[in-house]
């Protein structure tokens, strides 16, 4: 769909979270406009078995928006948590493996002029539960056991569009027109009026 942006966010490791997000761009195109009810959908869930079925997985989900969403890397953002080696358990042989996914998808994601985006682990933690709950992102996750994967993924989704907000408020979004080739500013002068935004 026109103006259509989507956001795909992986917790790299033995099982690997992701959350996804379509939006408006008109979350992003003028201050006031807010991120919230520019969703179009979501969702989020969790690729296990061999490192290799997860990364087949992920660069599958990639593919499935690109061709099925008309997503291009202009309208697609695509990142992880960036790797902070902490004292968590599990095998050793899990212990590295968001390094390597990390990689791979990063990888992936140039061969599609995609920029894989990384993102510090400590910035998720002001999403809680109670704050994805009131946003009305609920029901698909634990914050323990077997969904926490995917509750890490809501985090960092949530976490980059909110940044993504942030910085459109000195930088808003051109819109793109369905009957003129290019983008519009999301102006009052696009009505007549005098310039609401700087241009």
């Amino acid at each position: 769909m026109i103006n259509d942006f989507h956001v795909t966010w992986f917790d790299c490791g033995g099982t690997t979270g992701w959350s996804h997000f379509c939006l408006s761009c008109e979350a992003f195109s003028r201050p006031e406009h807010k991120i919230l009810p520019n969703i179009r959908w979501w969702d989020c869930g969790e690729f296990t078995g061999l490192e290799t079925a997860i990364l087949k997985s992920a660069v599958g989900w990639i593919d499935e928006v690109l061709a099925l969403n008309g997503a291009s890397f202009l309208s697609y953002h695509i990142g992880g948590e960036d790797f902070d080696k902490t004292n968590t358990p599990g095998s050793k042989e899990n212990l590295f493996s968001p390094v390597r996914q990390n990689a791979v998808l990063d990888w992936e994601c140039d061969k599609r002029g995609i920029k894989y985006q990384y993102q510090n682990r400590q910035l998720r933690t002001g999403v809680t539960k109670a704050r994805l709950t009131r946003f009305g992102f609920e029901g698909r996750w634990t914050t323990s056991g077997k969904g926490k994967d995917k509750f890490a993924a809501m985090q960092h989704g949530v976490t980059y569009l909110r940044r993504l907000k942030r910085d459109s408020l000195s930088h808003p979004w051109k819109l793109n027109s369905p009957d003129v080739h290019g983008a519009y500013w999301d102006c009052a002068c696009k009505e007549g009026n005098k310039c609401d935004l700087v241009h």
